[in-house]
Order: C-alpha cells, then structure tokens, then sequence
C-alpha cells in the first residue's frame, strides 16, 4: 500500500472511530431518554391501558395462609405458668381481588374502593377449618382492657367480674380454625356493638375482622399520568390525607402506594413505601440482595430489622412508640378500639429477646418469617413475595378483675399470616425480555464505544507506524554517500578514447 494510500486509509479509520464513539455517547443518552418515556406510558394507571388491567386485576396467584397459635395449658396460664403454644395451619385461603367504584378524577387521579375475597383452599391447608384450637378471648381481654385502663368510667371491676360470671366468659375459648378465622357470635361483641357502635360495627369476632368481600375502605391515588415516580402514590385513605393515630405528623403521614402498584426504576439504596391498613401506618423495605426469581434478575426488598424498633434506636420510628413494650413490636391499640394489639414479625422475628423467652414454642427464623418481595428493577413489577405479619395481644394482671388476677402479664401471640404472591409465567416472561431489551439498550452503547476505541486505536497504530517508516527511510536517504558527478564525466571521455 502506498502513502498516499495508507494515509487515506488512517483518515477513514480516525473518522469512523470518532463516529463510532460520539454515535455510542449519542445513543446511550437518547435510548435512555426513549426507554424511559416507553416504560412511562406503560406504567401509566389510564382506562384502557395494560397498566390499568394488571392494577385491575393482577395476574398473579394470591394466597393467604394463617396460622393460628393453639394454647396447650390454659388453666395454668391462669395460674401464671408461661403459656405453652403450639403453631396450627397453615390454613391457606386464595385471594381474589377486586377495584369497585372506580372514578377518574381527572388524567393524574383516580378514587377506588378495594375489596379482598377469601376461599378456603382445602387441598393447600395443613389441617382445615373444623380443627379445634383453644384461643386467647380476645372481646374478654378488650374489656378487662377498657376497664383497668378507667376507660370505661361507669365500669368498676365488680362490675365487670359480675358481668363476665354471668356471661359465663373464660379467658380462653376453644373454637375451630373457620370460626376464628371467619368470625364467631360472641355476647361481649353483641354489648360492645350496642354501646359503642362507632367503633364496633360486628356483633362477631374474627381475625379477618369483617374485611372479607367487604367494601371497608378506599383510597385516592395518583395514576402517574405526570410523572412515572407518582404512579400509585396514595393521596388519601377513607378520605383521610393523614393519619390520627400516631403522636407526631411525621408518623401520621401517608406515605407510598398501597403495597400493589410500584413505580418504576428502582435502585439499591432506596426505600420502597407503602401504606398498610393492617399496621395502621406507612413502613418502607430496603434492598436485601440481587436474586433470580422465575428466570428473571430481582432486586429482593424486604422488611429492615428496624423497622419496630423504639426511636432511641430508630430515629423515624419517632411518633409511633404508643406505650412502647420494647424493639420489634408495633402497638396499633388507637386503630383497633383501644384493644392493646400489636403487629410484628412472625415468631417475633427482629424483636428483643423477652418476648420469645415469655412463651414456650416460637421458634423465629428468617428463611420463614422474613417479610421478602422480588422487584423487577426497571419495572419495578413484583414478581413474587411473602408479606408476613404477626398479630398478639398483651395479656394484662389486674388484682381486682377475677380473670387476670394471677396471670404472668406476656404479649400473647395469636395468629400470623404470610400472603404469597407470584405473577403467572405469561407475565414473567414479558418481564423477562422488558429486562432483556433493557440490558440491550444499555449494552449497545458500550459496544458502539468499544469498537470505536478499538479503530481510533488501530489508526493510531498505523499512523505510528507510517511514522516511522517515513522517518526510518529519510534516516537511509541522509546516510547515503554524494554522487562526484566530475569523476563520472572523465571515467565516460576515457572510455570513449580508448574505445
């Protein structure tokens, strides 16, 4: 190849390296831009849109699996032993959920009202409804509760002992797993719904309390028509935009979606809210560990160990430590009637040890009781989870109440429930090529860039080398003797004379 040739040929490759990289910064930007505003349109919550019929109506398996603490010495838990319990079920329920009355209120919100029902899945239970299972009476404890709380001011303890005597009410009921589960006729709930109607509505009593096939909540959200990080975020619950439950705004606040629909793009170090009912507050999840769930690359959150710990130790828990018992258990007594309830992690997964050292037969775990759900990260679609709660109750000793006057005072765990979901296999192979095109879209640029890097660097290499055989044959060219061009002219007079 020629010089001139050779030097063409740098000049193409120089151009098309500089092209090559200036095209991939170009496209990383641009692809970004548009990926974005694509997953945007698609996540917007709009009449029509697929968004709208997965929020609609997930396709996913749902269900909810109880398990009921069953006390194995009552009479002397009465006597002040530390309670023996036994972990029944799980009884699992599937879900079907349900959006009714739904209004737009313009292109950004919409108002809604959930609505959750249960069916008992016999085959996918361990044990069923008709199991016998001998329960803490919860109506009873509420009202020796309200009692020697002076709550109740024309109740005096006489008053409650003659009443509980006469009703013929133990501190344990045995009853089945359905009854429990599904509601029971109690006496003490019949007088509770007649003298205090704004607050008891059922004259049964059931861990469900009364929320299955039930309108008994709405909400108003935004669709994330303006913004893809608004998608989902709740504007007010029962037409309430902040709570009145807790004893600071911070702690009253509203934070997040409803735990169903999630905007999108998440990221390691951020925290995912939500606003859960069943806790009476907003909580967060952060990011736990990278995970592959159904062939497809999550982003596993879950529930942080802190999260029900006391302000001294978790400074955003400042506001909900109502009557604090210690770390790991959340008081939710102001939304529940004034009943001394409390939510925590299952077995007291994450709380001080006391509370499983009160009792015989917790056994916590993190592999069983973690609170987990698997993001797809661009999405932010959950693929699968377990939402895991526990629901006790503190056990009070009061000297003039019959009922309670020799027990150990303990937060007796009653019930704890794990919701597990998992989108159907349809749905996780969209996620999968959404996250395919995803890495795609980010890749392309890399390999624009590195191909171009590459020929800037082999036209380097060729200018070099041109560079130095131009400069190696000017170094031949000046080493080279003069020509004595006189001698040359006699030797050829010489030749012709003797010739």
């Amino acid at each position: 190849m020629n010089s001139r040739n050779m030097s063409c040929f740098n000049f193409i490759l120089l151009i098309s390296g500089l092209t090559l990289i200036l095209s991939a910064i170009g496209t990383f930007f641009f692809s970004d831009s548009m990926m974005q505003k694509k997953i945007h349109e698609n996540v917007v919550i709009k009449n029509g849109s697929d968004a709208y019929k997965f929020w609609l109506d997930p396709p996913a398996t749902i269900y909810r699996k109880y398990y009921l603490f069953d006390v194995r010495n009552p009479l002397e838990v009465e006597k002040g032993e530390k309670p023996q319990l036994a972990q029944m079920g799980p009884y699992t329920y599937s879900e079907v959920w349900e959006k009714r009355h739904i209004e737009f209120l313009g292109p950004d919100v919409v108002r809604f009202t959930p609505v959750v029902t249960l069916y008992f899945e016999p085959s996918l239970s361990n044990g069923s409804e008709s199991d016998i299972i001998t329960f803490l009476n919860i109506p009873a404890l509420g009202m020796i509760e309200q009692t020697a709380r002076s709550r109740f001011k024309d109740l005096g303890p006489a008053f409650v002992n003659t009443l509980l005597a006469l009703l013929n009410t133990k501190l344990f009921v045995t009853k089945t797993a359905g009854e429990l589960i599904s509601g029971y006729s109690d006496p003490l709930m019949k007088l509770a719904k007649t003298f205090m109607p704004q607050v008891i509505k059922d004259d049964k009593f059931s861990l469900i309390n009364g929320k299955n096939s039930t309108e008994w909540q709405n909400y108003t959200m935004m669709t994330g028509n303006d913004y893809a990080s608004n998608v989902a975020k709740i504007m007010a619950w029962d037409g309430l935009e902040k709570l009145n439950f807790w004893e600071s705004e911070s702690a009253n606040l509203i934070n997040g979606t409803d735990g169903t629909f999630f905007p999108p793009y998440l990221n390691r170090n951020q925290r995912i809210y939500s606003f859960s009912p069943d806790m009476c507050r907003s909580y967060y999840l952060t990011y736990h560990k990278d995970n592959v769930f159904n062939g497809v690359h999550t982003y596993d959150f879950h529930l942080p160990k802190d999260i029900f710990y006391n302000s001294s130790l978790n400074p955003d828990n400042l506001g909900f430590c109502t009557n604090c018992l210690g770390n790991g258990v959340l008081n939710i007594s102001n939304c529940y009637g004034g009943v001394s309830g409390f939510v925590s992690q299952p077995h007291f997964l994450n709380a001080d040890d006391k509370f499983v050292n009160d009792l015989k037969g917790l056994q916590p775990d993190n592999n069983l009781h973690d609170f987990v759900i698997h993001f797809e990260p661009t999405t932010a679609v959950p693929l699968g989870g377990n939402i895991r709660l526990q629901v006790s109750f503190y056990l009070l000793q009061h000297d003039k109440i019959n009922l309670v006057k020799n027990v150990k005072p303990v937060l007796f765990p009653v019930v704890w429930f794990d919701e597990a979901i998992a989108l159907n296999s349809e749905t996780a192979a969209q996620l999968k090529k959404v996250a395919f095109y995803t890495k795609l879209v980010n890749i392309i640029p890399i390999i624009m860039a590195s191909v171009g890097g590459f020929i800037l660097a082999l036209s380097a290499f060729y200018i070099f080398k041109e560079f130095s055989t131009n400069k190696a044959r000017n170094a031949r060219l000046d080493n080279l003797e003069p020509i004595n061009e006189t001698s040359s002219l006699l030797e050829e007079s010489d030749q012709k004379v003797y010739s």
